[in-house]
């Protein structure tokens, strides 16, 4: 057994502190993700406010097309809404709040260097829309362009020095350049603004996790889990600390409420189950391992724990699955070969569970494996004579 472990839209974008939505992911333990755009959507009312001198035939084809392409927004259809927003543009050319809803729906669709120019032509008319800087920030972060997205968050900071968001912002666009230093002092300086941001505490102890240094990293991540319970991600980091000190009562506490906060954490999903397993609980570890298989088919770890518990059980079919996708992952590992023909046999295909084993046999001699190919051989020669 291996032991690894909407807003409406008619609220879209009405004040800058709504439009300086957090948007973190600390998935895999990035605290680079630790970064912040605009994650509102436009409205036709709101753009509506920002036109310039129309005539009143001109106003009234806006108002028809901003209503059109809000239709397509409540309905999901991006593309449509872009392309009336761009009918828009030609009848209000100097309008940043058109250019801003296009920026918005192209980084929708992951469209974000797009989405980056879009949100540029919104300040070269607006220079200091906060949202829009935001946005530009998030965009550019988003496509890559990680200096870039230091900068704008840079700008940010300079029209306004006491916006913690954009510290967190330029935090993680530093993390991502590997300046590790600088980036602690963004965040540091978001607590030292903002005292009780969860998230630029989750920032700091994330940055030390990634180090290595777990006791660093927790102080900062148990105090955005006491000013924020509701955080997954940080449910989830305090698990893998409590797990590698040797906590397991701890961290299975916080892995049961990281995955009740977040059901499609794969990760502590994998953790939980080995919890399970380790207290002989099989029933519960395989529930866990098949949550977590689901909900990331390429964690290998949980591949490998899922498929080896269903191979013990004779759930054979299932084994096959997941020792396919194991295959697939360790083209090279004579050991998942070897599982999946155990569970081919076992399935009743004989002729795939022979030719799955000589695999595996072909690749342990070339590892100049010895006990795998004896074993590979003896069992060779068992099913060529069944």
């Amino acid at each position: 057994m291996l032991t690894m472990f909407g807003l409406s839209a008619s609220a879209a974008l009405l004040s800058t502190k709504a439009a300086a939505a957090a948007v973190v992911g600390f998935a895999g333990g990035d605290a680079s993700r630790a970064v912040v755009g605009a994650d509102e959507r436009p409205s036709a009312f709101w753009i509506a406010q920002s036109t310039s001198e129309l005539s009143d035939e001109q106003a009234a084809q806006l108002a028809e097309l901003l209503g059109d392409a809000q239709k397509r927004i409540d309905s999901g259809d991006y593309a449509g809404a872009i392309a009336l927003y761009q009918q828009a543009l030609q009848v209000d050319r100097n309008n940043p709040r058109i250019y801003s809803g296009i920026a918005y729906l192209q980084g929708k669709q992951g469209n974000f260097a797009s989405a980056a120019e879009y949100y540029r032509q919104a300040l070269d008319r607006d220079p200091r829309n906060l949202a829009f800087h935001y946005g530009l920030a998030y965009s550019l972060f988003m496509s890559e362009r990680y200096e870039q997205s230091a900068d704008v968050y840079r700008d940010l900071i300079e029209i306004d020095p006491r916006a913690a968001d954009a510290y967190i912002g330029l935090g993680g666009s530093l993390l991502r350049l590997q300046n590790d230093d600088a980036a602690l002092r963004a965040y540091e300086q978001a607590v030292s603004i903002a005292p009780n941001n969860a998230q630029a505490y989750e920032a700091i102890g994330m940055l030390y996790f990634n180090r290595g240094d777990y006791d660093d990293a927790l102080m900062p991540l148990q105090r955005a889990q006491a000013l924020d319970n509701n955080r997954g991600s940080v449910q989830a980091t305090l698990a893998q600390i409590w797990l590698a000190q040797g906590n397991e009562s701890q961290a299975f506490d916080a892995l049961r409420q990281a995955v009740r906060l977040n059901e499609f954490d794969a990760q502590s999903h994998f953790y939980l189950g080995q919890i399970y397993l380790n207290r002989g609980n099989q029933n519960d570890a395989l529930n866990q391992f098949e949550q977590a298989v689901e909900a990331d088919p390429t964690l290998t770890s949980a591949q490998a724990a899922f498929g080896e518990l269903l191979l013990e059980r004779g759930q054979f079919l299932r084994a096959i699955l997941a020792y396919r996708q194991l295959v697939r992952a360790f083209p090279e590992d004579p050991g998942v070969r070897y599982n999946l023909g155990l569970a081919l046999w076992g399935q009743g295909n004989g002729n795939a569970a022979i030719s799955a084993l000589d695999q595996a046999l072909q690749i342990y001699r070339r590892q100049d494996d010895s006990l795998g190919v004896e074993r590979a051989t003896a069992l060779l020669e068992i099913w060529r004579n069944n």
